[in-house]
Protein backbone atom coordinates (compact mmCIF):
# COMPACT_ATOMS: atom_id res chain seq x y z
CA UNK A 1 0.00 0.00 0.00
CA UNK A 2 2.98 2.46 0.83
CA UNK A 3 4.68 1.33 -2.39
CA UNK A 4 1.60 2.27 -4.30
CA UNK A 5 1.08 5.27 -2.39
CA UNK A 6 4.73 6.45 -2.91
CA UNK A 7 4.33 5.38 -6.81
CA UNK A 8 1.31 8.03 -7.34
CA UNK A 9 3.05 11.01 -5.45
CA UNK A 10 5.87 10.01 -7.54
CA UNK A 11 3.58 10.35 -10.62
CA UNK A 12 2.30 13.42 -9.79
CA UNK A 13 5.15 14.93 -9.11
CA UNK A 14 6.14 14.26 -13.11
CA UNK A 15 2.95 14.94 -14.81
CA UNK A 16 2.16 18.29 -12.48
CA UNK A 17 5.89 19.49 -13.56
CA UNK A 18 4.78 18.46 -17.68
CA UNK A 19 0.82 20.24 -17.35
CA UNK A 20 2.67 23.19 -15.13
CA UNK A 21 5.41 24.68 -17.40
CA UNK A 22 7.87 27.37 -16.18
CA UNK A 23 6.53 30.74 -16.95
CA UNK A 24 8.64 33.28 -18.68
CA UNK A 25 7.94 36.00 -16.36
CA UNK A 26 6.62 36.19 -12.71
CA UNK A 27 7.61 37.48 -9.13
CA UNK A 28 11.34 38.66 -9.04
CA UNK A 29 11.59 38.23 -13.10
CA UNK A 30 14.44 41.23 -14.07
CA UNK A 31 13.48 41.81 -18.24
CA UNK A 32 15.26 44.07 -20.27
CA UNK A 33 14.78 44.93 -24.49
CA UNK A 34 17.11 46.97 -26.71
CA UNK A 35 16.23 47.51 -30.16
CA UNK A 36 15.22 50.12 -33.25
CA UNK A 37 11.62 50.68 -35.00
CA UNK A 38 9.93 53.16 -37.14
CA UNK A 39 6.73 54.89 -36.77
CA UNK A 40 3.94 57.30 -38.54
CA UNK A 41 2.92 60.12 -36.98
CA UNK A 42 -0.13 62.63 -37.53
CA UNK A 43 1.41 66.50 -36.52
CA UNK A 44 -1.24 69.23 -35.30
CA UNK A 45 0.12 72.74 -34.58
CA UNK A 46 -0.26 76.09 -34.38
CA UNK A 47 2.50 78.66 -35.34
CA UNK A 48 2.27 82.34 -33.73
CA UNK A 49 5.13 83.59 -36.60
CA UNK A 50 2.63 82.87 -39.52
CA UNK A 51 -0.47 82.72 -37.86
CA UNK A 52 -1.43 79.52 -39.29
CA UNK A 53 -2.26 76.00 -38.42
CA UNK A 54 -0.34 73.04 -39.48
CA UNK A 55 -1.26 69.78 -39.76
CA UNK A 56 0.36 66.60 -41.55
CA UNK A 57 1.85 63.03 -41.60
CA UNK A 58 5.56 62.69 -40.25
CA UNK A 59 8.26 59.56 -40.20
CA UNK A 60 9.57 59.11 -37.31
CA UNK A 61 12.82 56.37 -36.61
CA UNK A 62 13.63 55.14 -33.51
CA UNK A 63 17.46 54.85 -32.20
CA UNK A 64 17.74 53.58 -29.47
CA UNK A 65 14.92 52.32 -27.38
CA UNK A 66 15.61 51.07 -24.04
CA UNK A 67 13.25 48.81 -21.68
CA UNK A 68 13.73 47.78 -18.13
CA UNK A 69 11.15 45.76 -15.66
CA UNK A 70 10.39 44.41 -12.63
CA UNK A 71 8.39 41.22 -11.85
CA UNK A 72 5.89 42.41 -8.55
CA UNK A 73 3.34 39.62 -9.06
CA UNK A 74 2.80 37.05 -11.45
CA UNK A 75 1.23 38.43 -14.00
CA UNK A 76 2.39 42.22 -13.60
CA UNK A 77 5.77 44.27 -13.83
CA UNK A 78 6.78 47.62 -13.56
CA UNK A 79 9.93 49.08 -15.81
CA UNK A 80 10.98 52.04 -17.24
CA UNK A 81 11.78 52.70 -20.82
CA UNK A 82 13.73 55.10 -22.93
CA UNK A 83 13.32 56.06 -26.95
CA UNK A 84 15.07 58.87 -29.05
CA UNK A 85 13.46 59.25 -31.51
CA UNK A 86 14.55 60.91 -34.95
CA UNK A 87 11.53 62.75 -37.00
CA UNK A 88 13.38 64.22 -39.75
CA UNK A 89 15.33 67.11 -41.05
CA UNK A 90 15.40 71.06 -41.38
CA UNK A 91 18.13 71.06 -44.15
CA UNK A 92 21.61 69.96 -42.67
CA UNK A 93 19.74 69.91 -39.38
CA UNK A 94 18.37 66.76 -37.52
CA UNK A 95 14.93 67.40 -35.25
CA UNK A 96 15.20 65.03 -32.56
CA UNK A 97 13.04 63.91 -29.24
CA UNK A 98 13.48 62.12 -25.96
CA UNK A 99 11.34 59.92 -24.32
CA UNK A 100 11.12 58.54 -20.26
CA UNK A 101 8.60 56.67 -18.97
CA UNK A 102 7.10 54.58 -16.59
CA UNK A 103 5.08 51.55 -17.40
CA UNK A 104 2.94 48.90 -15.56
CA UNK A 105 2.39 45.62 -17.46
CA UNK A 106 0.34 42.89 -17.89
CA UNK A 107 1.56 39.45 -18.78
CA UNK A 108 -1.59 37.75 -20.38
CA UNK A 109 0.51 34.83 -21.81
CA UNK A 110 3.53 33.91 -19.94
CA UNK A 111 2.88 30.00 -19.15
CA UNK A 112 5.26 28.88 -21.30
CA UNK A 113 9.22 29.94 -20.36
CA UNK A 114 9.60 30.73 -24.33
CA UNK A 115 7.15 33.10 -24.87
CA UNK A 116 6.04 36.27 -22.98
CA UNK A 117 3.26 38.26 -24.19
CA UNK A 118 3.15 42.00 -22.37
CA UNK A 119 0.46 44.47 -23.06
CA UNK A 120 0.93 47.89 -21.16
CA UNK A 121 0.65 51.66 -20.75
CA UNK A 122 3.26 54.17 -19.80
CA UNK A 123 3.12 57.70 -18.82
CA UNK A 124 6.52 60.07 -18.66
CA UNK A 125 7.94 63.50 -20.03
CA UNK A 126 8.65 63.71 -23.85
CA UNK A 127 10.40 66.56 -26.08
CA UNK A 128 11.01 67.20 -29.24
CA UNK A 129 12.98 70.02 -31.07
CA UNK A 130 16.12 70.95 -33.01
CA UNK A 131 17.39 73.89 -35.46
CA UNK A 132 15.45 74.82 -38.40
CA UNK A 133 18.57 76.63 -40.06
CA UNK A 134 21.25 78.51 -38.80
CA UNK A 135 18.79 81.58 -37.13
CA UNK A 136 15.76 79.61 -36.39
CA UNK A 137 14.45 77.00 -34.38
CA UNK A 138 11.64 74.85 -32.45
CA UNK A 139 11.70 73.06 -29.08
CA UNK A 140 8.81 71.56 -27.45
CA UNK A 141 8.67 69.49 -23.72
CA UNK A 142 5.74 68.04 -22.37
CA UNK A 143 4.21 64.50 -21.23
CA UNK A 144 3.68 61.43 -23.51
CA UNK A 145 1.06 58.55 -22.91
CA UNK A 146 1.92 55.17 -24.30
CA UNK A 147 -0.37 51.50 -25.43
CA UNK A 148 1.53 48.70 -26.50
CA UNK A 149 1.47 45.50 -27.12
CA UNK A 150 5.11 43.21 -27.25
CA UNK A 151 5.73 39.37 -28.26
CA UNK A 152 8.80 37.89 -26.65
CA UNK A 153 10.17 35.13 -27.89
CA UNK A 154 13.21 33.43 -25.82
CA UNK A 155 15.56 31.27 -27.10
CA UNK A 156 16.55 30.02 -23.60
CA UNK A 157 16.78 30.44 -20.19
CA UNK A 158 18.25 34.19 -20.66
CA UNK A 159 18.05 35.62 -24.60
CA UNK A 160 15.59 35.94 -26.81
CA UNK A 161 14.05 38.68 -28.85
CA UNK A 162 10.60 41.05 -29.08
CA UNK A 163 8.48 42.83 -31.23
CA UNK A 164 6.56 45.51 -30.25
CA UNK A 165 3.63 47.45 -32.07
CA UNK A 166 1.74 50.77 -29.43
CA UNK A 167 0.63 54.40 -29.94
CA UNK A 168 1.97 57.45 -28.58
CA UNK A 169 0.17 60.26 -27.64
CA UNK A 170 2.66 63.41 -27.28
CA UNK A 171 1.14 66.60 -25.50
CA UNK A 172 3.83 69.14 -26.34
CA UNK A 173 2.86 72.64 -25.43
CA UNK A 174 3.47 73.44 -21.68
CA UNK A 175 7.00 74.63 -22.82
CA UNK A 176 7.52 75.36 -26.42
CA UNK A 177 10.03 78.08 -28.18
CA UNK A 178 9.55 79.15 -31.63
CA UNK A 179 12.72 81.69 -32.78
CA UNK A 180 11.67 83.07 -36.03
CA UNK A 181 14.61 84.47 -38.79
CA UNK A 182 13.89 87.95 -37.46
CA UNK A 183 15.13 86.95 -33.89
CA UNK A 184 11.84 86.74 -32.41
CA UNK A 185 11.37 83.72 -29.54
CA UNK A 186 7.50 83.08 -29.55
CA UNK A 187 6.39 80.56 -26.55
CA UNK A 188 3.04 79.05 -25.41
CA UNK A 189 1.76 82.38 -24.29
CA UNK A 190 1.69 83.55 -27.92
CA UNK A 191 -0.17 80.57 -28.79
CA UNK A 192 2.32 78.52 -30.33
CA UNK A 193 1.23 74.61 -29.72
CA UNK A 194 2.70 71.24 -30.59
CA UNK A 195 0.78 67.93 -30.64
CA UNK A 196 1.56 65.02 -32.04
CA UNK A 197 1.13 60.87 -31.98
CA UNK A 198 0.80 57.57 -33.59
CA UNK A 199 1.56 54.20 -34.10
CA UNK A 200 5.40 52.48 -33.78
CA UNK A 201 6.38 49.48 -34.78
CA UNK A 202 9.68 48.07 -33.01
CA UNK A 203 12.22 45.15 -32.48
CA UNK A 204 15.36 43.78 -30.78
CA UNK A 205 16.91 41.47 -27.97
CA UNK A 206 15.52 40.40 -24.89
CA UNK A 207 17.01 39.37 -21.76
CA UNK A 208 16.01 38.27 -18.63
CA UNK A 209 16.62 36.21 -15.36
CA UNK A 210 14.83 35.29 -12.74
CA UNK A 211 16.44 36.36 -9.21
CA UNK A 212 13.74 33.99 -6.80
CA UNK A 213 14.29 29.86 -7.93
CA UNK A 214 11.04 27.71 -8.19
CA UNK A 215 11.55 26.28 -4.50
CA UNK A 216 11.62 29.87 -3.06
CA UNK A 217 8.59 31.00 -5.09
CA UNK A 218 6.71 27.89 -3.43
CA UNK A 219 7.80 28.34 -0.04
CA UNK A 220 6.54 32.01 -0.21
Amino acid sequence: MKQKLLFLVVLSFIFGNILLPAQSFKFGTVAADAGLGFGIYGIRAYSPVNKEEHSGIGFVGTLPHVNAEFGIAKFFGVGVRYRRGTYGRSGDNKLRGNDLLVRANFHIANKNDKFDLPIGVGFGTSSFGGDLDDTQFIRAKGTLLNIHVSPHFYFGKYIGMHLSVGYNKHMLNNNIQIKDSAGILWTQADGATWNMGGVYFEFGISGRFHLFNKETQKTE
